[in-house]
């Protein structure tokens, strides 16, 4: 498990769709990390994080949001994966900014390569 082989993959990233300017507070997660996270929750047959689309965009509404923060918050419990875990907490920090956004009608953006 070495970060360096991760380094130069290409990157999907999440954030606040009303980032202004554009992607600004958004993370990056390598595409592995990101497919090695939603297999887990597959086997954990979790809702959300399974069915976002590794290469496509997504939208996820507050409601969404906060479903997978659930998820994400459960899957640290239960990983024993030093290179995904900080990944995990990554992408449950831009879930939990959504659900905690003032407007009420925030979304949480997730698009890959």
């Amino acid at each position: 498990m070495d970060a360096a082989r991760y380094r130069h993959d290409e990157p999907v990233a999440a954030g606040p769709i009303a980032a202004t300017p554009r992607y600004s507070g958004w993370v990056s997660i390598s595409e592995r990390l990101f497919v090695r996270m939603k297999n887990l929750a597959d086997a954990y047959e979790l809702h959300v994080l399974p069915g976002i689309e590794t290469y496509g965009d997504n939208v996820l509404n507050r409601e969404r949001a906060g479903t997978l923060v659930e998820e994400l918050e459960f899957l640290a419990t239960v990983v024993n994966d030093p290179l995904l875990l900080p990944h995990i907490e990554a992408l449950r920090d831009a879930a939990l900014e959504c659900t905690r956004s003032p407007f009420p009608d925030s979304e949480l953006g997730i698009e890959g390569p």
